[in-house]
C-alpha cells in the first residue's frame, strides 16, 4: 500500500527557508527572476514577504471549539487541539474524489492577526519549493469582486487544491454572505480541496451539523468542515521570541540571556491576548 502523500509538514520547514534563500541569492547573483520567482514576488506583493514568513513561522494548532467561548483560565469541555500542518495534510491527502456536496471544502476560521493568511500562504510556498506530492496544482486567491472569474478560469481543478484567503475582507460578502457563500461553494465544488479562510465574527450564524459532528457547518446544501485556529501556549510563544531575537554567541554559551528576547517575553507576559496575535506577524 503506497505512503499518504504528504503536502505539509512541519519538518519541512527548515529546508523550506533554505530553499527560498537559495531562489533570493541566484536572483542576486544572475540579475533575473525566474518564473518561481515572479510567482514569490506576487505572493510578497499581495500578502506579505515569503522569506520573513518562513523565517519566523510556528506552527499553530487547530481545535473545533471556539477558542472565544471559553471563559478566562476555563478551558472548554473535551476541548482537542491538534498541530494545524497535521490536520491539513490529513485534509488534502485524503483520497476520495470532490463529490459537491461539501466535504472537500474547508474553513478555517479564527479572531484577526491570528494566521490564516500566513497558514495559507505557507501552503502555497510548499508547493512553490516542490516539496508537494507530484500532479497536483495549488492556487492562492485573495477573495474580491473578481474571484468567482479568476477561479472559473484554473484549468484541472481535479488536481488543484484552491486556497481563498479573508472571505471577511472579500466587498462582495459585505451584507450578503451567506449568498457570497453559496457562490463561492458551488463555484469551487469541482477542485480537488479548497480551503476558505474567514475571521470568526464575520462568519454567518449558520446551521450545525445534522449529525452533530463537531468541526462541521452545514451552508446551504453544503455540509462542510471547519477548523479554528488556536491561540498559542507558552512554548508556542517562546519558539516564537526565540526565532525572532535569537542569541548571539556568547548568550549560546551563557555568558548573559538575551536582553531582546528578555525585554519582549515581559511585554507578552503583561498582554493577556498577545499569544494570538503573534501568530500573523
Amino acid at each position: 500500500m503506497p505512503e499518504p502523500a504528504t503536502f505539509i509538514t512541519a519538518a519541512n520547514l527548515v529546508s523550506l527557508i533554505r530553499k527560498l534563500g537559495l531562489i533570493w541569492l541566484i536572483e542576486k547573483l544572475v540579475g533575473i527572476r525566474g518564473a518561481r520567482r515572479e510567482k514569490l514576488a506576487r505572493i510578497g506583493d499581495m500578502f506579505s514577504n515569503p522569506r520573513e514568513l518562513a523565517r519566523f513561522y510556528v506552527e499553530p494548532k487547530c481545535q473545533h471549539h471556539n477558542p472565544a467561548d471559553r471563559h478566562e483560565d476555563q478551558e472548554p469541555i473535551a476541548q482537542i487541539r491538534e498541530p494545524a500542518f497535521q490536520f491539513i495534510n490529513e485534509f488534502l491527502h485524503d483520497d476520495f474524489p470532490p463529490l459537491g456536496d461539501g466535504r472537500t471544502q474547508l474553513f478555517i476560521l479564527s479572531d484577526a492577526g491570528m494566521g490564516k493568511t500566513s497558514l495559507l500562504m505557507m501552503l502555497r510556498l510548499m508547493h512553490l519549493t516542490a516539496f508537494w506530492p507530484q500532479g497536483h496544482d495549488c492556487l492562492l486567491l485573495k477573495l474580491g469582486e473578481d474571484s468567482l472569474e479568476r477561479i472559473d478560469e484554473c484549468s484541472n481543478k481535479s488536481r488543484t487544491v484552491l486556497l481563498l484567503d479573508a472571505l471577511d475582507e472579500d466587498p462582495l460578502a459585505w451584507g450578503t454572505i451567506e449568498s457570497r457563500l453559496v457562490a463561492l461553494l458551488d463555484a469551487t465544488k469541482r477542485f480537488r480541496r479548497v480551503i476558505i479562510s474567514c475571521r470568526t465574527q464575520f462568519f454567518p450564524e449558520t446551521g450545525s451539523d445534522p449529525f452533530g459532528r463537531p468541526g462541521r457547518v452545514e451552508v446551504g446544501e453544503y455540509i462542510c468542515p471547519m477548523v479554528f485556529l488556536s491561540l498559542f501556549d507558552e512554548d508556542q510563544v517562546d519558539a516564537y521570541l526565540r526565532k525572532r531575537f535569537p542569541d548571539r554567541w556568547y548568550e549560546r554559551l551563557g555568558f548573559r540571556p538575551n536582553p531582546e528576547r528578555l525585554r519582549a517575553a515581559e511585554v507578552v507576559g503583561c498582554m493577556h491576548s498577545l499569544s494570538g496575535d503573534l501568530r500573523g506577524i
